[in-house]
């Protein structure tokens, strides 16, 4: 099943990223479960405070148990890995900003973005399968942006393109997306100085988060916060 909530006609959101349901987005209402986000709702962006969400899509999935490679599976985040205060789960293609002097010498910039999955292996972080059904929830701004997730965590939000669009590399972007070899590369440099910063920061330090209570979520995805 596929709910599309469309405020920008036309205009599409590809690919296997998204939070999945019970994952906490910074916005103005604090610490926010993604499940419970609509369209014009701020969260706080990297790059430019909070910012209205234009587009939402909610997509439910149900993977088999066997048979299915490591790199199409969510990656879960164990407690404690990243500043986060419970295991939660990233999909396999949803982009992390990294921040570190690897990134730096390969890029020239020292922010790029990986997709979740080159990060099995470090921290404990490995491909599994949460729930036999499960929802995932994407985002998407009027730009390309990068938001904070639970355990100070920052998933980038690719603004939606349509469907023909010629997007060659950097058309637009912001950040450079690093796949294959460099992305690996990257992310072992983070494991070999075990650099846990590179990705998370501690959620009390994330910047102009309103520190108020927010209103309940599904018993799966309490805040983790407060």
């Amino acid at each position: 099943m596929v709910e599309s909530i469309a405020a920008l006609d036309g205009l599409l959101i590809t690919g296997h990223s998204g939070l999945l349901a019970g994952t906490c987005i910074a916005s103005t209402l604090g610490w926010k479960p993604v499940e419970m986000l609509r369209v014009g709702d701020k969260v706080l962006t990297f790059d430019n405070a909070m910012q209205p969400i234009a587009d939402i899509q909610r997509e439910s999935l149900r993977l088999p148990d066997t048979g299915l490679p490591p790199r199409y599976r969510p990656l879960r985040v164990p407690e404690g890995a990243l500043y986060n205060r419970r295991d939660i789960w990233l999909m396999p293609d949803q982009g992390m900003l990294i921040e570190c002097e690897a990134a730096l010498d390969t890029c020239g910039d020292p922010y790029a973005v990986v997709p979740a999955r080159y990060l099995r292996g470090f921290r404990g972080i490995e491909a599994g399968i949460p729930t036999d059904t499960f929802e995932v929830t994407t985002l998407a701004f009027r730009q390309d942006e990068v938001i904070y997730v639970e355990g100070g965590l920052l998933a980038y939000c690719p603004q939606p393109r349509q469907l023909l669009d010629d997007i060659g590399p950097g058309r637009g972007q912001v950040y450079d997306t690093l796949v294959g070899p460099a992305a690996q590369f990257l992310v072992n440099c983070l494991i070999d100085d075990d650099d846990g910063d590179a990705l998370g920061g501690n959620p009390a330090d994330v910047p102009g988060l309103p520190r108020g209570p927010i209103r309940p979520g599904r018993p799966m995805a309490p805040n983790p916060f407060d």
